[in-house]
């Protein structure tokens, strides 16, 4: 006969309220039980005379079958009183051998009698212990309460109800975490491939759960996805559609200026010369947001490739010097035992030119820029490191995180008339995510900004 749940559980068993209640009935049930079994595994082993406490008892024995051999009586008896148990020396009657009174309860429970090996009650009590003597005689000894080995039983229990629930209630938080955590790495993961740029990720597919609250969760999340997506495209569309369209004008605004310089006099030179310089700046402009575009919608298009960053760095930077001022110095020097690394060849180049651009610019007249590589080993991972610093004025601490975002521009340090919008210092980080490493800036000890480009090895 198959056994049909009833539709309300049927409907509910698969949410997270009833797997946790699920989960704490089984916890309590097994609390119950276990302790129901090792609390009689523990009176079955303990509940027995103590030992030091039958040694005496069997020594009360020879003492008694001394007496009796002896057939002093009364001696017997002054024996039996200067005991600190409540004993009786008894014939195979049952009768006392002196003329001691017995209290009629000690009487009574003649008829519960154990022998000194049995088992006693799960209770304390003061239970009459039999121990035979020679010619059929007996000695009753009853056990006081306070040597009952149920007596210590109370402060064994409590420890035992505490320790029974720890480990039942570690196992069943390991168990339960271990269902939890699952789910919510799989979420995790997805985040971090949706935060760089993956939007093809499906959390539903990944998560594999079944709990009803985290699917409807992760359906959440695949919706947020794709709205995320949408919004992005339409954002890298509307920067690409309004770059493509300003080159038009200023295709023709370039030629007029051509045609202008050759009807204007002398001394309007130097506007148009002013003119043709805006437009130059502003075509800069587009090439930067253009090139920025084009990296956040490839990001998974470059092929990495193993590469000796010392040989494709010593060229560019030779190049790089015929851009210094009068006064500036450009060096580089490789103290790396590894110089090669997953990279792409012109996002490398990139990188370097608008940070040594960086430097020409806003480092000062007497600039001294170096450019070094070196090994570096964290935790995770070994990573060979493209230092470019400088020795200028360096970068408030509070907005060394700022320098890396589109259009970020510090009055302190960044003067406006010596060029530039921002977007050098995006298109680094944007590159060096692409090629799975990153971009961190730094103040110098001595002064000025260092920035150091981490490639993986």
């Amino acid at each position: 006969m198959k056994l049909v749940c009833p539709p309300y559980i049927a409907k509910r068993k698969d949410s997270l309220a009833f797997q946790l209640f699920s989960y704490m009935t089984a916890i309590v049930i097994s609390i119950l039980l276990v302790q129901v079994l090792v609390e009689q595994a523990l009176i079955k082993a303990m509940l027995k005379v103590p030992e030091s406490i039958k040694v005496e008892m069997l020594d009360l024995a020879d003492q008694a079958n001394q007496l009796i051999e002896y057939g002093d009586m009364d001696e017997l008896a002054d024996w039996a009183n200067a005991q600190r148990f409540y004993l009786f020396v008894l014939d195979q009657e049952q009768k006392p051998l002196t003329h001691r009174m017995m209290h009629p309860h000690f009487e009574f429970k003649l008829k519960f009698k154990r022998d000194l090996d049995q088992q006693l009650e799960g209770r304390v009590s003061r239970p009459i212990i039999s121990i035979p003597l020679e010619q059929n005689n007996s000695l009753m000894i009853q056990l006081p309460h306070q040597l009952h080995p149920a007596h210590d039983f109370i402060y064994y229990f409590s420890i035992l109800k505490v320790v029974i629930a720890v480990v039942i209630l570690a196992l069943f938080s390991w168990l339960l975490a271990r269902r939890l955590q699952q789910p919510l790495d799989r979420l995790r993961e997805a985040s971090k491939k949706l935060s760089n740029g993956d939007f093809n990720v499906s959390v539903v597919n990944e998560l594999k759960s079944n709990t009803r609250e985290f699917n409807e969760l992760a359906q959440d999340f695949d919706h947020m996805t794709i709205e995320i997506h949408s919004l992005a495209k339409k954002q890298r569309r509307l920067i690409r559609d309004v770059s493509h369209e300003l080159r038009t004008p200023l295709a023709r605004q370039n030629l007029v200026l051509h045609l202008l310089r050759k009807r204007v006099g002398d001394s309007e030179q130097h506007l148009v010369t002013q003119m043709e310089q805006q437009a130059n700046e502003l075509n800069h402009l587009i090439d930067e947001i253009l090139q920025f575009s084009r990296l956040e919608n490839a990001r998974y298009d470059s092929e990495l490739k193993w590469r000796d960053l010392a040989e494709l760095l010593v060229p560019q930077i030779e190049r790089c010097k015929f851009d210094l001022k009068a006064s500036q110095s450009l060096t580089f020097d490789s103290l790396a035992s590894q110089t090669k690394a997953q990279c792409d060849d012109t996002l490398v180049l990139r990188c370097l030119n608008n940070l040594v651009t960086n430097a020409i610019k806003y480092a000062g007249e007497t600039a001294t820029i170096e450019v070094s590589l070196t090994n570096k080993l964290t935790d995770k991972h070994r990573y060979l490191a493209l230092t470019i610093a400088d020795n200028g004025a360096g970068i408030h601490p509070d907005k060394l995180q700022d320098i890396f975002d589109p259009f970020t521009r510090l009055d302190v340090s960044r003067d406006k008339k010596r060029g530039g919008y921002g977007l050098g210092l995006a298109i680094v980080k944007e590159s060096m995510r692409m090629m799975g490493g990153q971009a961190i800036a730094s103040n110098r000890s001595n002064g000025g900004l260092a920035v150091t480009l981490l490639f993986k090895q």
